[in-house]
């Protein structure tokens, strides 16, 4: 069985994190292997100020056991960190899994402001570590804080996304495959920009909900590191994560479920029991 290692936090209610990244890769048999960078009550989006314990010198201890038993990871898959020197343990994991594929989610910003706790020492660390990747998969706002930009998610026209994607793919060259999620075109059409080894730009649209949901972010990558560590070609890893998300975030709509408790992604689980093998 595969194994992706998951450096995230923790958040015990709101669906993100790696309450949500554990069940998907499970669900697409791959064994997820958490290393949470902090334990916290909730997430921090709508739900007040949440108990927070730091756990950055267990996870440097579980790096150093993992190493003395030549324990290998297929995937390694970093998230939101909480601190700046939480980089470190992302670096280091990197190093002990050289044949990994490197996923970072350099998750920082949203809906055109950073998230509250970030901080330009954690936006320059971040980018330092979305420079080691193999696969990265910023949201808009996102890919403007990796391009030294001010954080803005205003929708692009074809050749504006395009232009951004080429970018990112210059500051960031080791990358083979780079998305940005989220995007809007002046036209209207919401979907997800991609760009490819074979240089080829490409975008998927889809149907958006009327509704924000924290975690979908998560809920994506996490979809995304399972197909990509199953062999699926990226355009396909991209085309299923984003149905996923979607069915996910209609299905919570239609309960009528309080948003800030993220997606009820649980009802559409199942549809990931059997992804298509690359």
């Amino acid at each position: 069985m595969k194994r992706v290692l998951c450096i995230h936090d923790l958040s015990c209610v709101g669906r993100c994190s790696l309450t949500v990244i554990l069940p998907v890769l499970s669900a697409m048999g791959v064994q997820a292997c958490p290393l949470p960078t902090a334990l916290l009550s909730t997430h921090t989006g709508g739900l007040g100020t949440p108990a927070v314990i730091r756990t950055e010198a267990f996870c440097r201890d579980a790096l150093a056991h993992w190493e003395r038993l030549s324990l290998s990871f297929d995937c390694v898959y970093s998230g939101y960190l909480a601190d700046a020197a939480d980089a470190e343990l992302v670096r280091r994991a990197f190093a002990q899994n050289p044949d990994a594929c490197k996923l970072v989610d350099p998750v920082l910003a949203d809906h055109g402001k950073l998230y509250r706790g970030v901080t330009p020492a954690l936006c320059s660390a971040m980018t330092d570590l979305c420079k080691m990747a193999d696969i990265l998969c910023p949201n808009v706002t996102e890919s403007a804080v990796l391009l030294g930009l001010e954080p803005d998610d205003s929708p692009f026209d074809r050749a504006q996304l395009a232009e951004r994607i080429e970018r990112l793919h210059a500051a960031f060259p080791r990358a083979r495959g780079l998305v940005i999620t989220g995007a809007r075109l002046s036209d209207g059409t919401h979907g997800n920009a991609f760009w490819q080894e074979d240089n080829s730009f490409c975008f998927l649209p889809f149907d958006p909900v009327p509704q924000s949901y924290p975690g979908t972010g998560d809920l994506f990558a996490s979809v995304l590191a399972g197909a990509l560590t199953r062999g699926l070609r990226l355009a396909d890893s991209v085309e299923l994560a984003a149905g996923f998300v979607a069915r996910a975030a209609a299905e919570t709509l239609r309960m009528g479920a309080d948003p800030r408790f993220g997606t009820a992604f649980e009802r559409v689980l199942s549809d990931l029991t059997k992804p298509k093998e690359g």
